[in-house]
């Protein structure tokens, strides 16, 4: 393993997510769901962690507008096909779980410019409601349940500076930081 990589569990990603987002501002139940996005595009596409770090150092509120930006693609759509802008382009990491429980509902999808990592800025998303189900993503969730998800170092003790300002015992804490200081 290189030297600005670790190797952490999708739930680390996870609580650290949701800690910082409150920090950032967000409610209890916005920063549960931005951290369930943010994982499951750390752990399928990687960069949902960087990404995080640019949406939350914006300005005050940043990260409640691009989640509420994301939304919506919560619901099936009713057309067979369908398409949505966003202008400016919003965060891959945001759409990419939306996205992949619609596509098993029978939509397949595409991007304008093509996404390569969470990391991806999307101005466009075309929806068309197909028979397939299949999700390019199978497989990825348990290697990263028995192996961890190889996210940057860097990245990782930013996520996890801001996460510790969340009042939250000392003991969690420094769990979280014990990786970042035994490599």
């Amino acid at each position: 393993m290189s030297d600005d990589i670790v190797s952490v569990a999708p739930r680390e990603i996870h609580d650290l997510i949701q800690r910082a987002s409150r920090v950032k501002g967000c409610e209890a139940s916005v920063a549960e769901k931005i951290a369930s996005r943010i994982t499951f595009s750390e752990v399928h596409n990687g960069g949902g962690i960087n990404s995080w770090l640019q949406i939350a150092a914006g300005e005050v509120g940043a990260l409640n507008e691009t989640f509420r930006l994301s939304q919506v693609l919560d619901s099936i759509p009713s057309e067979n096909s369908s398409s949505f802008t966003w202008d400016p382009p919003i965060s891959f990491a945001l759409i990419s779980e939306p996205l992949n429980l619609l596509q098993s509902h029978g939509f397949t999808w595409s991007c304008e410019p093509e996404v390569t990592t969470g990391e991806s800025l999307v101005e466009h998303v075309y929806l068309i409601e197909e028979a397939s189900a299949n999700s390019p993503t199978n497989g990825k969730l348990a290697t990263a349940f028995s192996e961890g998800v190889q996210v940057n170092k860097s990245d990782w003790k930013d996520l996890t500076d801001i996460a510790a300002n969340f009042l939250l015992s000392e003991e969690i804490l420094d769990d979280a930081e014990s990786l970042l200081a035994n490599e």
